[in-house]
């Protein structure tokens, strides 16, 4: 599994870093993700506005600079609750509607979580600034408080949508993910 994180700094540059501090960003298993996460989470210092645009706008990037259609791509974004730039974001979900890519937003803290809501477009599709409407959807929104307990439901419910995400991708773009392997 590889590990990178993705942070805005002071001028508003994205900086992308191995989230285990090492040059491989592979971990191995769970547990490695975890050993990464606590370790990057004791030598960062977070701070705001908070931003999901820049790094949505990368990962789209990233994503078509490869030879996309041969690799399944899953953003997990933990986050503490409002984001300041919801137009430049759901233009960039839009976008990334088209891509072989799964947004997974985990709410921690006691925030209000209305805009997650939004962007994890169950009740209402994503429609981007030019009028553009998401193919599908490809956000989860899990607020980490109500399933902080059960570890088990709350790895449920993280991964609760991704099956038919990635399956609506391969079908909506007549690729066969076996042959493609």
């Amino acid at each position: 599994i590889s590990v990178s994180a993705f942070l805005l700094n002071r001028s508003s540059d994205l900086e992308i870093f191995n989230l285990n501090f090492q040059d491989d960003p592979n971990v191995k298993y769970i547990d490695g993700i975890i050993d990464a996460y606590h370790n990057a989470v004791n030598a960062i210092t977070f701070y705001g506005p908070t931003y999901f645009g820049p790094i949505l706008s990368t990962i789209n990037k990233m994503i078509k600079e490869e030879n996309y259609n041969l690799k399944y791509h899953i953003l997990m974004i933990l986050t503490d609750g409002k984001i300041d730039d919801i137009d430049n974001t759901i233009d960039a979900l839009v976008e990334g509607s088209f891509l072989p890519l799964s947004v997974i937003i985990i709410g921690v803290g006691n925030d209000n979580f209305d805009t997650m809501k939004i962007l994890d477009a169950d009740e209402n599709p994503l429609i981007d600034s030019k009028g553009i409407r998401a193919v599908r959807d490809l956000v989860q929104f899990v607020p980490f408080i109500k399933y902080e307990s059960n570890p088990e439901k709350l790895a449920n419910e993280v991964l609760a949508e991704i099956p038919r995400q990635l399956v609506e991708y391969y079908e909506q773009n007549n690729l066969d993910p076996i042959k493609l392997s």
